[in-house]
């Protein structure tokens, strides 16, 4: 199997396999019109010449018998025979010449016909494609519209079950409690992780409660990388144990790449899960690394042709993807459960490790998650990359022109809390430009930090708007395709 970029592979492809069978299904119908018609026109021609071909006639047969009688009663002298022979070669090379006309011609139209049909099609796609665009956007302006301040707030935080509710403690049930909180914060999406699962039975009873409790188009994510560190594995889900990023950059390659987001993918539509944060594209910079326990490995064009094939697998199995984490961790030891996370790499540095990133995007993922890195040597100061505009903003945003969905990391690290207010820390994700905030520690804090924000007019609504459109641009496009 060829898992390496095909000519549909786009930005724009990032995802719908019901769109796509859709249009394919349209497609062949015009195809299979289009030879019907083809093969019509074909018989009616061939009707055409068999009855109007000159030596099928009476007329014609006598005319040649005449001719033949002339010359067998009419003998020519050598020289006649001479210049009759030659204006009969003659006549045989226009004829052949004219044969071979007739086919270049044939052939001509044959193409031509063929880039035509190729054409039509390309248009048809088009068209379908700018159609579907054009009702999304209706579709999103129209949802927007509908929400209340507060709504469109909570719609760009994606929390625990556990911060949703205001408890510390594991929730692996879920009853009324947790549906009023949502009715009072619809947020944007639920992360789950093993403080969510007891027993397989009882985590499958969970999901379906959620189902009950949750607006359909809310997000459900986990993070689940495979190895041994997948919650499935630790809470002893399951013992298939699907390859980790590590183990696919030593010895797997792309296709092993592929073939694990295809079974990460399955086990998560099992369990009702749509998002999951991976694949992790750091590129491991130094020994003892974050990176090098969690990523692929040493080499960025290594990493970003492991990274979008595992796009590729997810995204078949119809699982939408973060791609994590920009700027990465790539050296440094920890990732910011124990403070500060600082990295001297320079704008140049950072340059090098794009390629992951960008191929990931170009193969579907919907979501690029910004790290706690901080970059003196880029910003000036120690401030995280999820909460710095020259991360987010003016790489991410103007370098790359991505406009889908930012997202910080766990927002739950002391990185954040120790240095930051709950509010600080939320308002200044997006100010910074990123859409959906993830994990905060204290989410009614923050959620009321940014509401507060707004109505003193430190954000405007509009800003909240910029990102609720990029939201619902991916949580809606399956409505357009249906």
């Amino acid at each position: 199997m060829d898992f390496e970029s095909s000519g549909l592979s786009r930005e724009e492809i990032r995802k719908r396999r019901r769109k796509k069978e859709r249009m394919q299904a349209i497609l062949i119908l015009a195809a299979v019109v289009l030879v019907v018609l083809l093969v019509v026109g074909a018989i009616a021609i061939a009707l055409v010449r068999v009855f109007s071909a000159p030596g099928n006639t009476k007329d014609g047969k006598t005319v040649d018998a005449v001719a033949t009688e002339s010359v067998v009663e009419e003998p020519q002298d050598s020289s006649q025979l001479t210049e009759e022979s030659d204006e009969s070669s003659l006549q045989e090379e226009e004829s052949a010449d004219g044969e071979e006309i007739q086919e270049e011609t044939s052939e001509q139209q044959e193409e031509s016909e063929v880039a035509t049909e190729s054409d039509e099609d390309d248009d048809l796609l088009g068209f379908l494609e700018d159609d579907n665009s054009e009702e999304l956007e209706q579709l999103v302006t129209q949802k927007i519209a509908s929400m209340s301040l507060e709504s469109k707030v909570a719609a760009l935080f994606f929390v625990t079950p556990g911060q949703l509710m205001g408890v510390e403690s594991d929730v692996t049930t879920l009853g009324s409690e947790f549906g009023e909180k949502m009715q009072e914060y619809p947020v944007g999406g639920i992360v789950l992780d093993e403080s969510n699962m007891g027993s397989e039975e009882d985590f499958t009873k969970f999901i379906s409660n959620l189902s009950v409790y949750i607006a359909e188009d809310t997000f459900v994510g986990i993070e689940d990388q495979g190895g041994e560190q997948s919650p499935f594995i630790k809470k002893e889900f399951t013992e298939n144990v699907i390859a980790s990023h590590r183990e696919i950059g030593e010895s797997l390659g792309a296709s092993g790449a592929y073939s694990a987001g295809i079974s990460l993918g399955s086990e998560l539509r099992q369990y009702g899960i749509d998002v999951n944060f991976a694949p992790n594209v750091d590129v491991s910079l130094k020994e003892g690394s974050v990176a090098e326990q969690e990523g692929f490995g040493t080499d960025a064009q290594t990493t970003a042709e492991l990274g979008k094939n595992l796009v590729r697998g997810l995204s078949d199995q119809n699982i939408l993807t973060a791609v994590g984490h920009f700027p990465g961790y790539g050296d440094v030891t920890q990732d910011g459960d124990g403070g500060q996370v600082v990295s001297e790499r320079t704008k140049d540095d950072l340059t090098k490790e794009y390629a992951p990133y960008k191929e990931a995007i170009d193969a579907g993922a919907d979501f690029v998650m910004v790290s706690h890195v901080s970059l003196p040597k880029i910003r000036g100061d120690k401030r995280p990359a999820s909460l710095s505009k020259e991360v987010i903003t003016d790489i991410i945003r103007t370098e790359w022109e991505y406009d889908g969905i930012v997202i910080t990391d766990f927002m739950n690290k002391s990185c954040i809390f120790i240095k930051y207010t709950y509010a600080e820390a939320a308002v200044g994700a997006i100010e910074a430009g990123a859409d959906m905030i993830l994990a905060p520690k204290n989410f009614i804090k923050s959620y009321n930090g940014i509401l507060e924000a707004v109505n003193k007019g430190t954000l405007t609504e509009e800003r909240i708007d910029e990102s609720l459109k990029r939201i619902y641009r991916v949580k809606l496009a399956d409505q357009v395709a249906e």
